[in-house]
Formats: C-alpha cells, structure tokens, sequence
C-alpha cells in the first residue's frame, strides 16, 4: 500500500535535487563579530557614567558564484546587531548588495560600504592607512565624527578597477537619503573617488567627494572634500598621518573651510599591540573652535579570533567653549567569527 505522505516528501527531495548542482556553483559564507566594552564616560564636571556598550557588531552573509570566462557575481547582506542589549539598530542592514566582477574591474549596488567588494572611496582609505584604538564605534568612533569619511550609503552605484602597478582607483555615487533630500525625483546627491597605492611597507592614498543638489546647497551643507594619506611600515613600528579639508556652504558665523588630520602610530610584537592616535578637526559652526583629540588603545590577541582590548580617549569637542570635554576609559573583548 502506498503512503500518500510520501507523494510531498518525494517531491522535495526531486526539488532539492534540481537544486543542487546550482547551489554547488555558488559559494556562500557566515561571518561577523562582537565588540563588547565595560566604559567609564565623563563628561565635563558631571558624575561619571558607567557602561557596557556594544561597538559595532555584525552578522553577516556574503557569497560569490563563478560565472565563467573570468566573471564573478557577488551579493552580500550584513546585519548590525546590538550586542549590549540584543536589539538590532536602524537601518538593520549595514549593507546589501549585488555585483560582478570581471578584468575590468568590480561594479556593486546597493547599500555599500567599505566591507563591500568595490570598498569605499574615502574610508577604505582611512582604514588602510590609519589604526583604530581600538574600534571605529563606541566611545573611540572617528572615522565619521572627525574625519567624515562617507562610508556607509544607500541607493550607491561602486566601481572599482584591477590593480595595476600598485594602483587602483574605487568611485561611488549616490543619493543622499531622504532627511535631506527636499525633490524625491531629483534630490541631492554625492560623488566619492580614491586613488590608493600600495606596494611593499609604503601605502598612499587620495581622495576627493563632491555633493549636489537642485537649487544649490542648503546653509551650512557639505559640498566637497579632498584627503591624502601615507602609511609606512617600518617592521614593528607603522606611523601615518592623513589630512583633508571639507568645504560647507557657510555663513558670516560659520566656517567655508574645515580642516581636519589623524597622525599616528601602531606598535606591535606578538600578539601586543598599542596605538596612538592624535587627531583635530576645525570645528564648523563657529569660527574659533577646534575638536582636538588623544587617543591610546592596547589590544591583545589570545587568537586569530579573540582580542581583548583597553583604551583612553580624550575627546576636546570645542575648544571654544567650557566644560564639554569628554574622558573615556574602557575594557572589552571583540570575537570574530
């Protein structure tokens, strides 16, 4: 006798079995990390605060399938996640995309980001030539809050090319989103180009971004950019510095030119490593004020995967104005997976 639930058993299995040779062509990874850190924050003469405070962890999945010839596809989604209390941020995606590459290069769309195969224009920069103390989140960010590095985009078109000789070049362009987009049709929108250079201890890095909108620019908005940065590794020693200006449209009471720069170094034997970082960025609401600041990180890695990590950071804010700096101190560990 026959069992009728044998009929959508058999039928699954035909189904995964037509499947399989495609899902073999492709190649699909789990990954991500969590950064967890016990801070200490105190700001101006206020009671410090205590804290245990995720930095920027993230689930992700990313895969690739050869298509032949020389060409790839790529996807990715990257969900942010909350480890301090199991929420997850908005956006939930850090990015998503699709894309190709081939011998002329890698294009993706989508929400990019540096993590993305074509990078970032301006941030893979800042990550390629500079050293976090110890993570660009949390109490010790700077990658957007001092050196407004544009990293992570919605509605992006990323290209970038092979490297040739050491060089390649990563653009992006984009809309900017709808907070300051005032025409959905045609609101304003951003161009990033970087043109980076490595070979053996040396790394170069240069890069300029350009923003629109119709109508022109609104009171105090961004309008273009331009970095450069140099990186030397020296065996156990690497310093870099990486300096730019970012122009606004300003006021009589504001700044047209904001100048910023990171000098720094990291330090490394064995599985210790220290780094330093003194960065300043003009401050561009008035026209006085300076956002100085020190950081020092040391970080130790029980593994591949696991590092535990501490940290000082000594954030200026204004120095134009009174009792707003802000101390940080902090302890945590970061895994990935």
């Amino acid at each position: 006798m026959k069992n009728p639930s044998c009929g959508p058993m058999l039928a699954a299995a035909a189904l995964a079995l037509s499947l399989a040779p495609a899902a073999a062509q492709t190649n699909v990874s789990v990954y991500g990390q969590i950064r967890l850190t016990v801070n200490s924050i105190k700001t101006g003469n206020a009671s410090d605060l205590k804290e245990l405070r995720d930095n920027a962890s993230r689930l992700g999945f990313r895969g690739i399938e050869d298509l032949g010839g020389g060409m790839s596809a790529l996807f990715g989604l990257e969900m942010g996640l909350s480890a301090d209390d199991g929420t997850v941020p908005a956006p939930t995606y850090r990015n998503s995309f699709v894309g190709l590459r081939g011998a002329y290069g890698t294009v993706a769309l989508g929400r990019l980001d540096s993590t993305n195969p074509t990078g970032s224009p301006l941030y893979s920069q800042v990550t390629a030539i500079t050293s976090f103390a110890p993570n660009d989140a949390g109490a010790t960010a700077i990658g957007t809050s001092m050196l407004n590095a544009r990293n992570r985009t919605s509605n992006s078109i990323g290209y970038q090319s092979p490297n040739v000789a050491g060089f390649d070049v990563r653009v992006r362009g984009y809309l900017r989103g709808a907070p300051a987009t005032l025409d959905s049709e045609n609101g304003a929108k951003s161009l990033d180009v970087g043109l980076n250079y490595a070979t053996g201890p040396l790394k170069l890095a240069f890069g300029v971004a350009k923003d629109k909108r119709p109508g022109g620019l609104l009171t105090n908005e961004f309008d273009n950019k331009v970095q450069f940065g140099v990186r030397y590794d020296f065996g156990s020693i690497e310093p870099y510095a990486l300096l730019g200006r970012d122009r606004y449209k300003n006021t009589v009471a504001t700044r047209r030119d904001v100048n910023y720069w990171i000098v720094g170094t990291k330090y490394v034997v064995g599985s210790h490593a220290i780094v330093l970082n003194a960065i300043q960025r003009a401050v561009q609401s008035n026209l006085i004020g300076q956002r100085r600041r020190q950081e020092m990180s040391y970080q130790y890695a029980l593994s591949k995967r696991t590092e535990l990590q501490a940290f000082i950071d000594r954030d200026g804010i204004d120095s134009s104005k009174s009792n707003v700096r802000v101390r940080a101190i902090g302890a945590g560990i970061r895994h990935d997976f």
